[in-house]
C-alpha cells in the first residue's frame, strides 16, 4: 500500500472539495468562501496536471530507479515506470544483495537516473550507481524544499516532474 496518494493531482482535486464541503459544514458563515477557494483550487489542480501530463506526452519513458516505492501514484497518473526501488520497504535499510541486485540492473542501461530523497542517506544511492553510467538525482515526496503557503502543492509538483524529465 502507498500511503503517498498526494503525489496525484486527481487526488487532489477529489480532497480539495472533500475538504471545502467539511469546512463549510463546521462555519457555514464562511461557506461561500470555501467553496469558492475549492473551485480556484480545482481549477488549478486540473492545469496542473495537464501541465505536467503535456511534460510526459512526448512519448519519452524516463528510466528510474526510486529510492524507496513511494511515487506510484505520480507514476500512475503520469504513465511512468520505474525499474526498480533500492529497498524492499521503507522501514529497513537494502541489503547488500539488494544494493547489488539493483546496480546490475542497472549496470547494462543507458539514460537511467537513480532518484535520491532529503529525508534518506545518500550513500545508498551511491553504492547503487557506483561504477554506472547512472546519473542521480533528488525528487522530494515530501515537500520538504518548496515554501510553504498556496504554492506548496504546486511547486512540489512541478519539481518532481522536471525531476524526472531532466535526469530520465
Amino acid at each position: 500500500m502507498d500511503p503517498h496518494g498526494w503525489l496525484d493531482p486527481a487526488n487532489a482535486t477529489l480532497w480539495t472539495g472533500v475538504i471545502a464541503d467539511r469546512l463549510a459544514d463546521m462555519d457555514p458563515a464562511n461557506a461561500s468562501v470555501y467553496q469558492a477557494n475549492a473551485r480556484a483550487a480545482e481549477v488549478e489542480l486540473t492545469g496542473l496536471q495537464a501541465e505536467i501530463a503535456e511534460r510526459f506526452s512526448a512519448g519519452v519513458q524516463p528510466q528510474f530507479v526510486v529510492f524507496h516505492d513511494a511515487y506510484q501514484y505520480f507514476e500512475t497518473a503520469f504513465g511512468l515506470a520505474p525499474i526498480g526501488a533500492i529497498p524492499l520497504s521503507e522501514v529497513e535499510a537494502p541489503s547488500a544483495a539488494r544494493v547489488a541486485e539493483i546496480r546490475d540492473r542497472i549496470g547494462g542501461l543507458d539514460a537511467i537516473c537513480v532518484f535520491a530523497e532529503p529525508q534518506f542517506d545518500p550513500r545508498i544511492v551511491a553504492a547503487v550507481t557506483e561504477d554506472t553510467a547512472a546519473r542521480t538525482a533528488v525528487i522530494d515526496p515530501l515537500g520538504a524544499q518548496p515554501e510553504p503557503g498556496p504554492g506548496l502543492y504546486p511547486a512540489l509538483m512541478r519539481a518532481m516532474a522536471e525531476s524526472f524529465v531532466s535526469c530520465g
